[in-house]
């Protein structure tokens, strides 16, 4: 039997009740969520200088807390996100 791995990413800063209702529903899809987060450094380019918020290593384990969600990996640059996605 074929495994089913359902891909979320983003920075997921501030974690709000949208981003639960997606990474619910993204698990839904599939036998298997991972999500992907920005680095720190990759935030503070897309965002601005006061972001992030909270730092990647904690955002990181706040997403690892939710029950829909079974890996988290963080990348730094879109040649990592892409060889994360093959």
């Amino acid at each position: 039997m074929q495994t089913t791995n359902v891909w979320v990413n983003g920075c997921f800063d501030i974690l709000h009740i949208g981003h639960i209702r997606l990474l619910q529903y993204a698990r839904s899809l599939g036998d298997k969520l991972v999500v992907g987060i920005d680095t720190d450094e990759r935030v503070r380019a897309s965002k601005g200088d006061t972001r992030p918020f909270n730092n990647v290593q904690d955002r990181k384990s706040f997403l690892e807390e939710l029950s829909s969600v079974d890996s988290v990996v963080t990348y730094s640059t879109n040649r990592e996100l892409e060889k994360l996605l093959v």
